[in-house]
């Protein structure tokens, strides 16, 4: 029988639809598949990539910590007591034999630089740190860091041998914070050439009728100002490589600290407002140190320089915002505190105790205040404790600005804790001069 053509065309289509329908029903999970297929869940893997990373953190932390315990327990206590020091030296040429001698039985924290450690050329002058730091590693004590006053203006060091930096006020007048920063950039790459590792800057007070005589051009002047040029200057010598200071906290008046003791009788809401919160807005941006004033701050703490208060260096400081952060004092040979009761010898042991953790004397040998801190640390073991969390501070920022290195062991479980070898002088020479010469562009851009 023959089969007509539309009932023909009929089987087909429901023989295709019947196989679809199979093909269809094969491919698709049921419901219990369907249930049990693992989903991704983006929170969940975040937060535990969060805490694998936390983890690993805390691990190298551990192992950076070890190792820099096992370094400071291979230091002896003159040595540690000599790391607390950043005091002056002789020349700009070779280390003199005056140092070598003084300095045998243990290198001193940093050196503080002045215009006449600045030789006539930038090769003289890398020349001389190189050998200063070549010295004391063949020694083998730690290696030296070296600070310098580059504020700017008429607090700059490097007139002779850098481009010329403005004053804090200035910068603001020629300068955007944005541009300051890559010339603060600039002045720091010709720094770190010479093997200087930290200014003593940006100065962060507030220009105000009770300090504007004694801090003339070298404030950035508005608590604005302050806030965005202390930022341009931090973050630009911390892209170079060198470390900054925040200073003084917290405050000054008008009454010069070479002279005499400067006393402010501000009420506490004042003092925070005005002195402390401008520390507290750059605290966060890089900077490396905090350097604590000889001021008698009556609200904080009555009748007490701020460099022996362990109130100021404590409570308002290192508890409050700064943490783990370097402090150094300002120069304890300051006839604000040898005026007054505080010679050098007293001071060092005050500061310490404060919680200073650089004691800076301007002279240039420190044997008796040094040998004053060790009488205080054979009698008093808590003494000692703070003394060793000083060098540990020390110890951290000359890794972090490439004075010591922390080399791998080979089975990956720790670090040594080892002096950078010397940077070669001509490829220095190299940076320096290119940084100087694109900084010298922009001065004259700028400054008409």
């Amino acid at each position: 029988m023959k089969i007509r053509p539309y009932i023909k065309h009929g089987l087909f289509f429901l023989c295709w639809s019947a196989a679809l329908l199979l093909i269809l029903s094969c491919s698709k999970p049921s419901k219990t598949e369907t249930e049990a297929a693992p989903q991704f869940d983006e929170a969940k893997a975040e937060a535990e990539a969060r805490a694998a990373a936390e983890e690993a953190a805390r691990l190298e932390k551990l192992k950076i910590d070890s190792a820099l315990q096992a370094y400071l327990e291979n230091l002896t206590l003159d040595e540690r007591i000599a790391q607390l020091f950043a005091v002056g030296i002789d020349g700009s040429d070779i280390l003199h034999s005056y140092a070598k001698k003084e300095f045998a039985g243990g290198a001193p924290g940093s050196f503080l630089l002045f215009d006449t450690n600045i030789a006539e050329t930038a090769e003289q002058t890398v020349n001389f740190t190189n050998s200063v730091l070549g010295w004391f590693m063949e020694q083998n004590l730690v290696p030296p860091f070296f600070m310098i006053d580059n504020e700017g203006g008429g607090v700059y060091r490097f007139n002779g041998i850098g481009s010329k930096l403005l004053s804090p006020q200035r910068m603001t007048e020629c300068f955007s914070a944005e541009d300051a920063e890559h010339y603060y950039y600039l002045i720091g790459l010709q720094m770190k050439a010479v093997n200087i590792h930290m200014n003593l800057a940006p100065l962060v007070e507030i220009k105000n009728e009770s300090n504007a005589a004694f801090l003339g051009r070298r404030s950035f002047g508005s608590f604005e100002n302050v806030q965005k040029y202390g930022a341009a200057c931090i973050k630009g010598f911390d892209k170079s490589g060198v470390g900054t200071t925040l200073k003084h906290f917290p405050g000054n008046t008008d009454v010069d600290p070479h002279i005499g003791l400067p006393h402010l009788a501000s009420s506490r809401e004042e003092v925070e407002a005005l002195y402390i919160e401008p520390f507290k807005r750059l605290a966060g941006l890089g900077a490396d140190a905090v350097l604590i004033s000889h001021i008698v701050v009556d609200s904080l703490d009555e009748g007490v320089p701020a460099c022996f208060s362990s109130k100021v260096v404590y409570s308002e400081l290192k508890d409050d915002f700064w943490n783990d952060g370097l402090v150094i004092s300002d120069d304890l040979y300051m006839g604000a505190l040898s005026k007054n009761g505080y010679p050098p010898e007293v001071a060092v042991v005050k500061a310490l105790k404060a919680g200073i953790d650089i004691l800076m004397i301007s002279e240039k040998r420190f044997s008796k205040a040094a040998a004053a801190i060790k009488a205080e640390a054979e009698a008093d073991s808590e003494f000692k404790k703070r003394i060793d969390d000083a060098v540990l501070h020390i110890l951290r920022f000359k890794i972090k600005r490439n004075v010591l290195e922390l080399k791998p062991l080979e089975d990956g479980s720790g670090y040594l804790v080892a002096p950078v070898p010397l940077k070669d002088s001509a490829e220095s020479l190299v940076v320096f001069q290119s940084a100087k010469e694109e900084a010298d562009k922009i001065y004259a851009e700028h400054v008409k």
